[in-house]
């Protein structure tokens, strides 16, 4: 029976995702093949929610993945404690306006270092249930341009780890940004992204040319399947879905799934032009070497530990 397919490929072509499923706009074409669905008590049926939710995290993932690399920065902003010297719990208005007034500053110092900012965050709990934090993910700058991001965050701690650049981290990282939902009172849990980041839309296509939806997920050529990521099931329709993500063999060298780029259209005219295979990147007019280093301090002056 035909059915829809999606097909995405990361800008360096490490990654592939290939999802196929049935539509309202792929429906069987043959009438005997129109009832071949699911038996409702034999699976579990995904709902909507569940999907949007899954949906919205995958996009996430390709942003990551297409914009941050092995030694970019994970930070974690919390407040002071009144043990540690803090206040009350600060309302929801405030923590935003403290959040944007911090972005505003780190934009300065990225300016100046000649590194385009670009960030996925997230607030949470900024609507109760514990001391509100943010979460933000930032390209790689030297450690001294590090120190005066954290210093510009006067409020507390600022936990920074190294992003390590691969499909597990950003599934991970993704993942966890998401878990709490979004609060559209005060806007706890809505992940925030900033408009300079690529954005590629997978590629979309009815396939009708065979009446056989095939149930085993085959990786491209060059590829492994990512058993801990690929998902077969049913809708709530009862019609089958199985999303499949690939890694790149290394032996298989700088090969593209599926010819590469053109699964995943650039949105914003940015370039694509990316490192395969890590080493250097050029950002901004210079180059960033990746190397693994973790760098933990506080605004209030604290060198830090860093890690090699």
């Amino acid at each position: 029976m035909s059915y829809m397919r999606m097909r995405w490929v990361s800008r360096d072509g490490r990654v592939a995702v290939e999802r196929r499923y049935h539509s309202a706009r792929a429906m069987a074409l043959l009438p005997k093949n129109k009832e071949r669905r699911a038996r409702k008590e034999a699976e579990t049926c995904l709902t909507q929610e569940k999907v949007n939710a899954r949906l919205r995290e995958e996009r996430l993932v390709f942003l990551c993945l297409d914009n941050f690399v092995l030694g970019d920065h994970y930070l974690t902003l919390t407040y002071r404690s009144k043990a540690e010297g803090g206040g009350d719990v600060p309302e929801a208005a405030q923590v935003r306006a403290d959040f944007e007034r911090w972005k505003r500053r780190v934009r300065s110092i990225y300016k100046r270092e000649g590194v385009p900012m670009k960030y996925v965050s997230v607030l949470e709990r900024i609507g109760g249930g514990g001391r509100p934090h943010g979460h933000v993910l930032l390209p790689e700058l030297s450690h001294a341009a590090l120190k005066e991001v954290i210093a510009a965050w006067p409020h507390g701690r600022v936990k920074v780890e190294t992003y390590q650049g691969e499909l597990e981290d950003a599934k991970k990282l993704m993942a966890y940004f998401v878990k709490e939902g979004v609060d559209k009172e005060t806007g706890s849990g809505r992940v925030m992204t900033s408009r300079n980041l690529v954005r590629r839309e997978p590629e979309r296509v009815r396939v009708s040319r065979s009446d056989t939806y095939r149930d085993e997920v085959v990786p491209p050529p060059g590829y492994d399947v990512v058993k801990a990521y690929t998902r077969e099931g049913f809708t709530s329709h009862g019609y089958a879905f199985s999303t499949g993500f690939f890694v790149r063999r290394e032996s298989a060298g700088k090969i593209f799934a599926w010819g590469g780029l053109e699964h995943g259209r650039v949105r914003d005219g940015a370039s694509v032009a990316g490192a395969a295979g890590g080493g250097v990147v050029r950002r901004g007019g210079r180059d960033v070497r990746h190397d693994h280093v973790q760098f933990r301090g506080d605004a209030a002056g604290d060198a830090g530990v860093v890690r090699r």
